[in-house]
């Protein structure tokens, strides 16, 4: 057997392989880089993160300003209640909030209940669409 070994004959699977100086073996191929499909498959996932940050930023920021105009509706109803209270009572108004707040107007309708010292004041704030708050308190007639 060890006549074969120094005797020269080398088997029929000739691979070539270099030696690194730090002792890996590579084939002449392998320099180091990336495959185009590697970076292909990257970039894929990268824009599939980043489209989906894009999408929850968008639907927050709708949120967002659904809530501004909520809470705004809200404000301003208040204290229309509140002048409202110190006039005279009529079945209803409508109004707007002038120039500071143009996207918004308001309804009052005041409605007898089943007694008869006591009204229902119902103040609804409308902007955009069908959107609206309502804000509804009770007084007693004067």
């Amino acid at each position: 057997m060890d006549m074969f070994k120094n005797s020269g004959v080398r088997s029929q699977k000739s691979e070539v392989r270099i030696k690194t100086p730090n002792s890996q073996l590579r084939t002449p191929h392998s320099d180091g880089g990336f495959t185009l499909l590697e970076v292909m498959i990257a970039l894929s996932i990268v824009a599939g993160v980043i489209i989906t940050l894009l999408v929850s930023l968008n639907y927050q920021l709708g949120i967002v300003n659904n809530n501004r105009d909520i809470v705004i509706a809200t404000i301003l109803g208040k204290n229309m209640v509140g002048k409202t209270e110190l006039l005279a009572p009529t079945e209803k108004k409508k109004g707007d909030f002038g120039s500071e707040f143009p996207q918004f107007s308001w309804e009052l309708n005041l409605e007898d209940t089943q007694f008869k010292t006591l009204k229902r004041m119902d103040m609804k704030v409308l902007w955009g669409k069908g959107r609206e708050v309502s804000i509804v308190s009770y007084r007693i007639k004067r």
